[in-house]
């Protein structure tokens, strides 16, 4: 009997290639969100007639860091006539192909939802509720701004002459200096954070718990394979740029060398043990 869904946890891009392959006429994209990452996957692996994309192409969006114009561009020019809808307030994040198959995620079409963040969903095979989905996200669709392919072309235009002169304005003698005081304040707000990193517990039983968390999801590992897992699970314990110490912790680049004594320290209590060159739960 066929499963009628399946829970997705991190990462959703396994689940989302899964999606993509089975479409054979029409894909749904709804994603506030897009980057090249995301949308050199469609290229890739998707082979449709009818490509749906609805966004949130408001200007905020597009002039920041979370949006690739050119991306969008890459596949208009692919998937030409390609329908593309724009809400200001668009939150959801769905994926459909055909009338079949449902990705209801919290993952965007980016690098960063599809592999490196912690994001959780569901895949739907049941075609009633995926058909049902679809109306509700076509409702959605013609409730937004359309676009075409040429106001986008200009718009990209138009993003790349503002970018550019928000750098030639940061560059100024007191744009500097308003970088400095913030860079100040901003640290003094991550060093409180980080201070609360060590108020429950050391880092050492913190990078333990991870160590035998991935253990338990992913089987036996290297210390090397174990390196990325653990930096991207903690990014602001694990940066390579900066070594702080608070209350007698090191935060940064000490921090490979600190899970080796997590590794020594999960071994000596015999939780774990390296086993041909990888650690293995006992």
């Amino acid at each position: 009997m066929q499963e009628s869904f399946r829970l997705i946890a991190h990462p959703a891009e396994e689940a989302f290639l899964h999606l993509v392959r089975q479409a054979e006429s029409s894909l749904f994209i709804c994603t506030p969100y897009i980057k090249d990452y995301g949308a050199e996957i469609l290229l890739d692996h998707v082979h449709v007639q009818d490509l749906y994309i609805l966004t949130n192409l408001s200007l905020a969006n597009i002039s920041g860091d979370n949006f690739d114009l050119s991306a969008l561009l890459k596949l208009w020019r692919r998937y030409e006539p390609m329908q593309v809808s724009s809400l200001g307030k668009l939150h959801a994040k769905v994926y459909i192909a055909d009338d079949r198959l449902a990705f209801i995620t919290s993952a965007n079409l980016t690098r960063g939802g599809l592999r490196e963040n912690y994001e959780y969903g569901i895949l739907l095979y049941e075609p009633p509720l995926v058909r049902s989905l679809r109306e509700d996200m076509q409702r959605y669709f013609l409730l937004g701004n359309i676009f075409h392919r040429p106001l986008v072309e200009a718009l990209a235009e138009e993003v790349n002459a503002l970018q550019s002169l928000r750098k030639k304005l940061e560059s100024t003698a007191e744009a500097r200096k308003m970088r400095k005081a913030l860079r100040e304040r901003e640290e003094a707000l991550q060093t409180a954070i980080l201070k609360n990193r060590v108020a429950a517990r050391s880092v050492n039983a913190l990078f333990a718990e991870t160590i035998l968390f991935l253990l338990a999801r992913y089987g036996p590992l290297s210390t090397e394979e174990m390196h990325p897992l653990i930096q991207n699970i903690h990014p602001d314990i694990c940066d390579d740029s900066i070594d702080r110490v608070i209350n007698g912790e090191h935060f940064g680049k000490k921090w490979k060398h600190q899970v080796r004594n997590a590794q020594q320290t999960l071994k000596a209590q015999a939780k774990i043990a390296l086993v041909k060159g990888k650690w293995t739960l006992l």
